[in-house]
């Protein structure tokens, strides 16, 4: 496995945690869940895959829809809460969901070899049954599903959710539907992802889930921007990619990268990617076709 390749995989599945985040910011809830739906579905696919010899496709289906019902039964209580009592809560899931699996221990016999997850120690041996491509793949999707469904009428509902739920209401949208609906599709995205990283990294253990997990998350769709799914991808790659190219700093590193986002908080509190971005974006590439259709 290069080192580029390596890069290369670790931030398309930054990408999809980044997105599995932003599937709920499209109704305004601000959910630190996934990376509890992350460890599930990573403990379930490894499970799956490596000790009753699953393919990963029917693996990888079968955890998105245990993490899509999970998803669903914990998004109406917290259709309750907002803001920072609702962040408090989907971060408690995540960190119990993740401490409970870090400390599972169930093993059998595979080919006469005991396999499973031993606690601490970390499940080991997880067939490896993706490569970059495949991770890629399913960036493509996520992306052009979140495309297409920008352009839909459920869309439009999304961002009259998001904007303000109580008109939105008003105006005959199910907003509990949709709120819903989204929070339990960014848990069965964020359980994909972890599937594709137990079954590329073939080893996993609770310090992968832990709360710096959770906070990157944060940070790849903040520093990215929550408007545009454009924003997290972005965010992803940026803060997967800068630390690479200051190892020289060594120890100082962390320090690097910290001001780096503080700086962009500071400079861009929307995020790197916004609406005024987009618009400008657009027009340019209208008058760059204007001018080439008069030519």
């Amino acid at each position: 496995m290069g080192y580029v390749e390596t890069i290369l995989s670790v931030t398309g599945l930054n990408i999809i945690l980044a997105l599995s985040v932003y599937f709920s910011l499209t109704v305004g809830q601000f959910s630190l869940a996934q990376v509890g739906f992350w460890a599930i579905g990573a403990y379930g696919s490894a499970t799956l895959t490596a000790l009753f010899g699953w393919p990963l496709i029917p693996a990888l289906m079968a955890v998105a829809l245990v993490c899509g019902i999970i998803g669903v039964i914990l998004g109406f209580p917290c259709l309750r809460i907002r803001g920072i009592y609702l962040a408090l809560a989907t971060l408690g899931f995540s960190q119990v969901a993740a401490q409970l699996l870090g400390n599972l221990q169930f093993r059998i016999a595979v080919e006469g070899v005991l396999r499973g997850p031993e606690g601490l120690v970390g499940f080991r041996n997880i067939p490896v049954l993706t490569s970059v491509y495949g991770i890629y793949v399913f960036v493509a999707l996520l992306v052009a599903v979140l495309w297409w469904i920008g352009r839909t009428r459920f869309g439009m509902a999304l961002a009259a959710v998001r904007d303000d739920d109580v008109a939105a209401e008003f105006a005959g949208i199910n907003v509990v539907f949709v709120k819903v609906t989204m929070f339990a599709l960014g848990a069965a995205v964020a359980g994909i992802g972890g599937g594709l990283f137990a079954n590329y990294t073939s080893f996993i253990s609770a310090q992968d889930f832990g709360f710096h997990q959770t906070l990157f998350s944060l940070l790849y769709v903040a520093v990215g921007g929550i408007f545009t799914f454009i924003g997290p991808v972005v965010g992803a790659i940026l803060l997967t990619v800068l630390p690479e190219y200051v190892r020289f700093l060594g120890e100082n590193r962390a320090i690097f990268y910290g001001v780096i986002v503080l700086v962009i908080m500071l400079l861009r509190p929307r995020g790197l990617i916004d609406r005024s971005n987009l618009s400008a974006v657009r027009k340019l590439w209208r008058s760059k076709t204007a001018t080439r259709t008069g030519a």
